[in-house]
């Protein structure tokens, strides 16, 4: 058999050559067989494990274990011109085919040595483009640890896309209109704004906490701010210019903390800008040319522009199948603005908006914001549009989604992705930031607080390093355990936040794996940093090395099952996060045995040189690992 592997994934293109070589030996296609092959529960096992003798027993009516035995002299007669191939064996009707240790380490080794920073990375699916909207954090208020979860896992739903070969666009919605806006704005114009060293969105935020305390008792106060809120929708107010100053400051003061986590963003997409633009025009003209979108005579909601939902099999037994997109008055509802939001996104209409650069980020790129007298930019159109919100907005996302199909945007609507996941809560209670029970876990506090518990840990295995060593490695620390922390829950599943968990310095958390990387520098650093280039990798036989070249040999093909696996289902997209925190895990365990159990620089001299490019080989996918995760790399612990 002649088929190549692939340097990009040797794993999945190994797998894809035993699939035609099985195929060929039980002379079916190799789309049939390729379901009836499995990765055993134990390497005794094998490496494949095949069930197709089960079907074709059907099929022919024979004995399976007969025509297992059968399939297996035909492969082990393949074996023997297939330096890949070690053995295959009948375990009665089933399969087991081993790969040589030898063979695959010589592949997989000079794979990464090859690729090096792009090992890992695959083009299955160049030439498409997604944008991921992420985290919408309203402007009044820090990010609170739930906010933080939306961030990273919309951080590392980009890297991912980016590492399967998409090009990717992350945008961020800056509401700067509405009732909590114009309650601060209406704070600050009558008191002014007070010195204070807080930081900006934490200022914002215990002042939210306390006007919407004065809001809620006080019928005059609320009048006065329900006047506010009308005042923002004049671009020449006093109110609106004072918003606009406050939540510059305050995007940029939330922008620090997404900076400290190694979050960056492409384009926010300002709400003043959507309501000045002429923005839902544009929609509103598109919604009015399809059939199910119409402006009712009469009723109730007579002047009002409504999608019709009796034709949806999910909406048609709603008492009022009319949706309320435009109110009579002309004003937007929550579903007529995200539908025309959906819209602009896969360029249905022309971009009304006009661009600036917000700011210049640490990663040396600009960050754009959309603005009424700017630059014109074209975006390009994306294939794929990504929403990252909570659960609780099942509905409104396939609601929104629904309505584009009505709209006859088919292809728009099944690509358009809800990304949905639970929030992160207390024992006894969910963030809010009206009742500020945020107040101690905003992100900011629980970053200090995991440096400051990461500093004691560094100190005490580093006694003698310089104060500006331990605060920067106590630093990547504390980011890595929260980011994992936040990563390692399937992202439908809800996180109670425990201090003990989040800051876990042992086992399953992101301090092991940062750990694990630093003692394969450490073998580095004492001989040279790049590998021998002309080590005999065959000597890699021993199973615990074995098992740790199968581990590399897999990290392409698991990246591509999580942008393989993004799937629609009732509740949202699913989006596999923790898969790569379990590879990731499991390889820090991996290279943990073969440490104890396989001298490095004690070998003797073709040992060690296959040793040394086994840990260089380590080191570099838990670097593209950890990159893809977000986990800052230390070089020592």
């Amino acid at each position: 058999m002649t088929r190549e592997i692939s340097d990009s994934n040797p794993w999945g293109s190994l797998r894809k050559k035993l699939t035609h070589v099985f195929a060929d030996a039980a002379g079916v296609d190799s789309d049939v067989m390729d379901k009836f092959l499995e990765v055993p529960p134990e390497t005794a096992l094998g490496d494949i494990a095949c069930t197709i003798a089960f079907h074709l027993a059907k099929e022919q009516g024979r004995n399976p274990t007969v025509i297992a035995t059968e399939i297996v002299k035909k492969l082990n007669a393949q074996a023997k011109d297939d330096p890949l191939l070690d053995r295959v064996e009948s375990k009665g009707p089933y399969i087991n085919l081993f790969v040589s240790h030898g063979a695959l380490a010589e592949l997989v080794i000079k794979a990464v040595q090859k690729r090096g920073v792009d090992f890992g990375n695959t083009e299955a699916f160049k030439g498409l483009r997604a944008m991921i909207e992420s985290p919408a954090v309203n402007p009044s208020k820090p990010w609170h640890i739930g906010h933080t979860r939306n961030a990273v896992l919309g951080d590392t739903l980009g890297n991912i896309l980016e590492a399967v070969g998409y090009s990717v666009l992350r945008i961020d919605y800056i509401n700067d209109l509405g009732l909590q806006i114009a309650q601060l704005t209406w704070k600050l114009m009558k008191e002014g704004q007070k010195d204070t060293d807080q930081k900006y969105d934490h200022y914002l935020g215990h002042l939210y906490v306390d006007v919407q305390e004065v809001f809620e008792k006080d019928k005059k106060v609320e009048d006065e701010i329900r006047e506010v809120t009308r005042d923002l929708e004049d671009l020449s107010s006093e109110a609106s210019r004072v918003s606009g100053r406050m939540v510059t400051d305050c995007v940029s003061a939330q922008s620090q903390t997404a900076y400290r986590l190694g979050i960056y963003r492409d384009l926010q997409v300002w709400e003043s800008t959507i309501a000045h633009s002429g923005f839902l025009d544009k929609a509103k003209e598109i919604m009015l040319g399809c059939d199910s979108v119409v402006r009712l005579e009469d009723g109730e909601k007579a002047g009002c522009i409504v999608a019709k939902l009796d034709t949806i099999e999910e909406f048609k037994d709603m008492k009022d199948p009319n949706k309320v997109l435009f109110r009579s008055d002309g004003t937007r509802t929550y579903s007529g603005a995200d539908v025309a939001f959906q819209m602009w996104k896969f360029s249905i209409f022309e971009d009304p908006f006009q661009y600036e650069v917000f700011e210049r980020q640490p990663n040396s790129c600009d960050v754009m914001r959309t603005t009424l007298d700017g630059e014109r930019k074209d975006l390009g159109r994306f294939d794929i549009v990504l929403n990252v919100i909570g659960s609780a907005q099942a509905h409104p996302q396939r609601l929104i989604y629904s309505i584009l199909d009505l709209l006859g945007f088919t292809r728009e609507s099944e690509n358009s992705h809800h990304i949905a996941y639970e929030f992160v809560g207390l024992e006894d209670v969910d963030f809010s930031g009206r009742e500020g029970t945020w107040i101690g876990y905003s992100c900011d506090v629980v970053l200090d607080k995991a440096k400051e518990l990461a500093r004691e840990e560094v100190h005490q295995r580093n006694p003698d390093e310089s104060d500006e060593f331990k605060d920067r490695v106590a630093e990547s620390v504390g980011i890595g355990a929260v980011r994992y922390h936040l990563l390692n829950a399937s992202p439908d599943r809800k996180i109670t936040f425990r201090w003990e968990t989040v800051l876990d310095f042992n086992g399953d958390a992101a301090p092991y794996l940062q750990y694990s990387l630093a003692r394969a520098y450490r073998i580095m650093e004492k001989t040279i940093r790049d590998p021998p280039r002309n080590a005999d990798l065959t000597l890699l036989s021993a199973d615990v090395e074995y098992e740790l070249v199968k581990a590399i040999a897999k990290f392409p093909e698991e990246i591509l099952e999580v942008a393989r696996s993004l799937k629609k289902d009732v509740w949202g997209t699913s989006f596999a996060s923790n898969r790569i925190t379990t590879f990731c895990y499991g390889l820090a365990n991996l290279f943990s045995k073969f440490y104890d159990s396989s001298p490095v620089l004690k070998a003797e001299d073709d040992i060690r040189d296959a040793r040394l490019s086994l840990v260089y080989a380590f080191a570099v996918t838990m670097e593209n690992c950890l990159r893809i995760l977000g986990i800052p790399i230390v070089d020592r612990m």
